[in-house]
C-alpha cells in the first residue's frame, strides 16, 4: 500500500497498550498512517529523526523525559513535526501552557476517537486545537482570585486572542471544535468584560497585553 500521500503520525507514550490501540485507530483511517517504532525504549530520539513524522501525538511528561535523556529541546523536535499533547486528564494544565511551549494541539486521553483523529488532521493543516475538555478543566482549575485577575476565562481569552489575529468565527470554532454560535458567545462575554466595542479596540487590547508580539 502507498503511504506517501498519508499524514505520518507517531504516538509516544509509556503505556504500550495505549500506543498499540492508537496506532490501530490511526491506521483505520484513509488519511492517516501510524509509524511504528521498532525499539520503543532504545535511541528513541534518533528514531524520531529517522522516521520523520508529520504529527507526533505524545504524552507531554513522557516526551519531556525522553528529550531530557537525549539532551534535546522541544523546539528542536517541532521543527520537523507538529506536536499534540495527549494528556492525562488528572494532570492536564491549561491549554495555553502547552501551546506556549510549542504544541499545536492539546487533548486529554479521555477524548473520543473521532475528536482525536480530527485534531491530528487539523494540526497537520496548520490549525491550533485545544479540545473542549481541556478548556473546561482549565477553567475549573482557576481559583476565584485568578479569575478576577485575568478577567477572561480560558475560552474567552482564546477566542478574543484569535479574533485579534483576524480569524473568522467559523475558523476559531473549527480550531477548538465548538459551534460558531458558542464561539460568538465567548467573544461577546469577553468584549463585555473588557468594555471593548470595535475590532480596533480588540486589536489594541491584544497589543497592550502582548498577544500580538512576535
Amino acid at each position: 500500500m502507498d503511504y506517501t500521500s498519508k499524514i505520518r503520525v507517531l504516538v509516544l507514550d509509556d503505556n504500550p497498550v495505549l500506543v498499540d490501540g492508537l496506532n490501530f485507530l490511526i491506521n483505520s483511517t484513509r488519511q492517516l498512517h501510524a509509524i511504528l517504532l521498532a525499539q520503543r525504549d532504545q535511541e528513541l530520539c534518533e528514531a524520531i529523526k529517522r522516521l520523520e513524522p508529520d504529527v507526533i501525538v505524545a504524552d507531554p511528561n513522557f516526551l519531556d523525559r525522553t528529550l531530557a535523556e537525549c539532551g534535546l529541546e522541544l523546539h528542536e523536535l517541532r521543527a520537523g513535526a507538529k506536536l499534540i499533547a495527549y494528556c492525562d486528564a488528572r494532570e492536564t494544565r491549561s491549554g495555553e501552557t502547552y501551546i506556549n511551549r510549542g504544541y499545536s494541539g492539546v487533548v486529554t486521553k479521555t477524548v473520543a476517537s473521532p475528536r482525536l483523529l480530527r485534531a491530528i488532521k487539523s494540526v497537520h493543516a496548520g490549525d491550533v486545537v485545544i479540545d473542549e475538555t481541556v478548556l473546561a478543566l482549565s477553567e475549573r482549575s482557576l481559583q476565584p482570585c485568578e479569575v478576577d485577575q485575568r478577567k477572561l476565562s480560558t475560552k474567552e481569552e482564546f477566542v478574543l486572542r484569535h479574533v485579534a489575529l483576524g480569524k473568522a468565527m467559523k475558523e476559531i470554532a473549527a480550531d477548538i471544535q465548538l459551534s460558531a454560535k458558542t464561539v460568538e458567545t465567548y467573544k461577546y462575554r469577553a468584549i463585555k468584560k473588557l468594555d471593548l466595542r470595535t475590532r480596533s479596540d480588540i486589536v489594541n487590547y491584544a497589543i497592550s497585553v502582548g498577544w500580538l508580539q512576535h
